[in-house]
């Protein structure tokens, strides 16, 4: 999301949600994020969403290994979970001090996001967006719940081989 975000899993959990994961070492992590200090601050981030109006912002789930953790957003048109709804960019927006800053992805993981992303691109998503600095998609710029970008997701995850978490952050959208 500026808030980082995105997966946690192979990117089938990508295909199912966007997770938006803050983990060392690649993901998008604010601060880095490891352990406790991590999910506390996530923690804190998904009780201030609620606060600010958004009542469905689910608690943070830790990720394998222990480095920092993850948010399963799954929110599409209606959905208070909707990244492109004012409310949730509005409630993210006065929250995101709170999430823990990115840490700074390695030049190989980055490099494998640009080659999904390339994929992505090839297979039928022409907006599919490169990783920003931080190593994170902005997810504005495509519909994770569509089930065309889950399957070519699917299909882009086999050709290039990349596994883990994928951050992700909302966007302006342009």
């Amino acid at each position: 999301m500026a808030s980082s975000a995105i997966v946690r899993s192979p990117l089938g959990a990508f295909a199912a949600a966007i997770l938006l994961a803050v983990a060392c070492g690649g993901s998008p992590a604010p601060t880095p994020a490891s352990g406790n200090s991590g999910i506390a601050r996530l923690e804190a981030y998904a009780k201030c969403m609620r606060s600010h109006g958004i009542k469905d912002f689910p608690d943070p789930v830790a990720n394998p290994g222990g480095q920092g953790g993850s948010f399963e957003i799954n929110g599409g048109p209606g959905s208070d979970l909707n990244h492109n709804d004012p409310r949730f960019q509005a409630a993210n927006q006065a929250c995101q001090s709170l999430m823990p800053q990115p840490g700074v992805p390695s030049a190989q993981r980055v490099a494998a996001l640009v080659k999904l992303a390339a994929c992505m691109r090839s297979h039928g998503f022409p907006s599919f967006p490169d990783p920003d600095s931080s190593g994170a998609l902005d997810s504005s710029k495509f519909d994770p719940s569509s089930p065309q970008l889950q399957s070519a997701m699917q299909t882009c995850q086999k050709q290039t081989g990349f596994t883990g978490p994928i951050g992700v952050h909302p966007g302006s959208g342009s």
